[in-house]
């Protein structure tokens, strides 16, 4: 089954931008049954916030790991650590109260969401490490072993 998306812009309830591939999208489904998903876009992290994490923030808890437990990760391991204490969804079981975490990737985080989880991690890693990660856009110097 093939799936097609196309970013568009809606005004005075019609079609705006990309208009003929909206058509030929609507045209190549005829006779058949659709789904239809409108959503607004939402901006995905930058290049410069990947290399922040993954070259910054995860060696740090690697260090940490390795310094306070004893044990030697990658980063991918540091990277599921991280997202399984701060990524999630919750939900409250109105009959017991109880509230349940799901988790989510960090690849549905907005912009903003990705930078309160890197203000968490800042957080975690003084508070649990007591290392200090730099902000983004401090100019330093790091060696890692």
């Amino acid at each position: 089954m093939i799936k097609v998306e196309v970013t568009t812009s809606v005004q005075d309830g019609k079609f705006t931008r990309n208009r003929t591939l909206v058509l030929q999208a609507i045209i190549s489904f005829n006779n058949a049954d659709v789904v239809l998903t409108f959503d607004k876009p939402k901006r995905k992290r930058s290049n410069s916030q990947n290399s922040y994490y993954w070259g910054l923030l995860l060696p740090l808890m690697r260090t940490g790991a390795k310094d306070l437990w004893g044990e030697v990760w990658s980063s991918d391991k540091a990277h599921k650590h991280l997202s399984n204490i701060f990524v999630f969804h919750e939900s409250i079981n109105e009959k017991t109260g109880e509230i349940t975490q799901t988790p989510k990737s960090t690849t549905e985080l907005t912009t903003t969401g990705w930078e309160v989880y890197m203000t968490e991690i800042r957080i975690y890693l003084l508070e649990d490490f007591d290392i200090n990660a730099p902000e983004p856009n401090e100019n330093i110097t790091l060696n890692f072993d």
